[in-house]
């Protein structure tokens, strides 16, 4: 094979003599044409100067039938004013898939007095932010009344300006809880109005989670549910009950009924009192000591051939007779 004029003919293994007119740096030129073309590297787009952030909370637990606000704020780290767009997209999740209400929402444009609703579930918004000018956007969320425990929305939000290919992005949420709600009973008949409601709950378990009769307390009977109206219906129709107290009650006002204070306050040596727990319940029994710190009480059985001291609990004896003695320490 004889020599090619571009240089390729040495492959063949022939004696080809390079033609003189082509320099020696002219061979690798097939690699040149082979290789793909060089093509300059895009200029990184910078990320967002825009941020959005919270005004206090990100996340709220609510209540059925109530309404609360969550706000967001949007700045910029440049030093002159920036055309820019906020979208928002409405979620709702269920632990009840199919089922979930939707919640109404409602926002407050800049500029604007008052909220309005936000019908769609993907708005844009255009907005100018200044670098000490910062914008805001307040959310209004209704739980619905019939929402169920865990339901959720969330508001995604997304604020982006021109030629910049990061948005800054912020998520709201609302997610619904139980309430602790206080049931008023004719005194007495607190046992009989729970047993009902007990057995109301069992065919509609998603309305009434618990109940609590607490003994300190005559007259009322402490409901967990979702919703004042659904706990109102269950209510209906049955004897002694006398109706739901507005507002909701909190766990930590209920808390101190849970456990039973025992308490000796009262107690002095040498009253008289009546066993109401334990092995001696029914006997009379005279005070000998009172530990305070303990909540013991230490008594003498009166009926006792021999007089033996006993140590109780103070919630295990009913005072009878108060006596003239000292109060124990």
């Amino acid at each position: 094979m004889e020599g090619d004029p571009d240089g390729i003919g040495l492959l063949d293994g022939s004696q080809a003599t390079p033609a003189p007119s082509k320099p020696a740096a002219s061979a690798p030129a097939s690699t040149q044409v082979s290789a793909p073309a060089f093509v300059p590297p895009t200029p990184a787009q910078p990320a967002g100067e825009l941020k959005i952030a919270p005004a206090d909370d990100a996340q709220r637990q609510v209540t059925a039938g109530t309404v609360s606000t969550l706000s967001a704020v949007v700045t910029t780290s440049r030093t002159e004013t920036v055309p820019a767009s906020l979208v928002v997209e409405v979620a709702y999740t269920s632990t009840y898939p199919g089922e979930g209400a939707e919640w109404p929402v409602r926002w407050l444009l800049p500029g604007k007095r008052s909220f309005a609703d936000l019908v769609r579930r993907k708005e844009t918004v255009n907005l100018n932010v200044g670098p000490n000018s910062p914008v805001a956007f307040s959310f209004e969320v209704e739980a619905p009344v019939g929402v169920r425990y865990g339901d959720r929305v969330e508001l995604r939000l997304s604020a982006q300006s021109e030629g910049y290919a990061k948005p800054a992005r912020l998520t709201l949420s609302w997610e619904a809880r139980q309430s602790v709600l206080a049931i008023k009973t004719s005194r007495g008949y607190e046992r009989e109005v729970a047993d009902t409601l007990l057995t109301r709950a069992e065919e509609k378990p998603d309305v009434l989670f618990s109940l609590l009769v607490p003994a300190a307390l005559r007259g009322y009977v402490f409901a967990e549910g979702m919703s004042f109206e659904g706990v109102r219906e269950m209510l209906k129709g049955i004897r002694k009950a006398r109706g739901l107290v507005d507002g909701e009650t909190t766990l930590k006002e209920v808390e101190p009924l849970l456990v039973p204070r025992i308490t000796v306050e009262g107690f002095v040596e040498g009253a008289i009192v009546e066993l109401v727990a334990g092995p001696f319940k029914g006997e009379k029994a005279r005070v000998k000591k009172i530990d305070q710190a303990k909540e013991e009480i230490t008594v003498e059985l009166i009926e006792a051939v021999v007089p033996i001291p006993v140590t109780v609990r103070g919630d295990h004896v009913r005072m009878l007779e108060k006596g003239s003695g000292k109060a124990g320490g």
